[in-house]
Parts: C-alpha cells; sequence; structure tokens
C-alpha cells in the first residue's frame, strides 16, 4: 500500500486535459496567485496504476478505484485574506449541471461536496472547502464510486473525502 501512496505522490504534479469541470473557472483566475498551489493529474496518469501487480486486497480495492477515475484537479491556497468570499463564489453554482451533495459546517470552517450525475453514474465530484485563510477545490473526474473514494483517500490521507461515508 505504502508502495502506491509514494507513486501517487511522486506523480501528482502531471497535467491533466482540460476540462469544463466545477473549478476551471477558480484554476484559471487564480493561475498566476502565488498564494495559490495547483494540481492537475491526468487519465493516463491514472491509467499507469492498472499496471501495477499485488496480491494485497487492500491495494487491489485501490487500483481498482484508480482504474475509474479519469482526471483529478486540486487548487489550494494558503494565506487568502477573502477565503470564505471565494468559497461562496465556488459554492453559488459550481456548473449547471452539479448538485449539492454534503455540507459540514464546523466553527470557523466550511465544506460543500457536489456531484454531477448521469443516468445514475457519478462523473464529477468536487469538493470545496474554507477555514479562516485557507481555501481548497478538488474536481475528481471518472466513474465515482463514494464508498471507494472514501476508502482510496482514508489510505492515502487526504483530508475532507472522510465525510463521504456519511452518504447513503
Amino acid at each position: 500500500m505504502r508502495t502506491l501512496s509514494v507513486m501517487f505522490m511522486l506523480f501528482i504534479g502531471l497535467g491533466m486535459s482540460a476540462q469544463n469541470n466545477g473549478i476551471d473557472r477558480f484554476y484559471e483566475k487564480y493561475q498566476q496567485d502565488d498564494h495559490f498551489t495547483r494540481i492537475n493529474i491526468s487519465s493516463k496518469m491514472f491509467s499507469l496504476f492498472t499496471n501495477f501487480d499485488s496480491n494485497d486486497p487492500d491495494e487491489k480495492d485501490v487500483l481498482e478505484t484508480i482504474s475509474k477515475l479519469k482526471g483529478l484537479k486540486v487548487l489550494s491556497g494558503e494565506a487568502i485574506p477573502n477565503a470564505k468570499a471565494i468559497y461562496l463564489d465556488a459554492v453559488k453554482r459550481p456548473n449547471a449541471e452539479m448538485e449539492e451533495l454534503m455540507v459540514v459546517q464546523d466553527k470557523g470552517s466550511e465544506l460543500k461536496f457536489f456531484i454531477t450525475e448521469s443516468k445514475g453514474i457519478i462523473t464529477e465530484l468536487l469538493l470545496v472547502s474554507y477555514d479562516d485563510t485557507s481555501v481548497m477545490m478538488m474536481s475528481l473526474i471518472g466513474d465515482i464510486d463514494l464508498k471507494s473514494i472514501s476508502k482510496l483517500s482514508k489510505k492515502m490521507n487526504i483530508d475532507g473525502f472522510e465525510h463521504l461515508e456519511k452518504v447513503k
């Protein structure tokens, strides 16, 4: 499992082809702002993981989940004086096809999940969050099973997606 996590993180900087997903507008708007970190992972990167062979059932589950993904785009900003305003703008309507799935509120922070669903299949999962002076948007594209993504995020220590366990 550790090998997969390390390899995943090594390739996190590879580019993803442009898609019209829930964060593109913000990704473009803040591309020159040094307060933000931008990450793109292409479908090719995810497909490379299917070449790994493992006897470990946990690793097989991870590989199965990853093989269904087509892209990941992350925009994360620290020391942002208007983090809440950016967040509120992002959650107004990420794009016309998206619907709100869940909201997690805590003192001084908020996290919202949105999905794009077609014929019962989730094709995009968008997470938007802020707290104090940070804001983060993460768009996951592919054939998405929420429970599998939640398990994957736990194994890879990705914050936020653990809340997906609460979705029935």
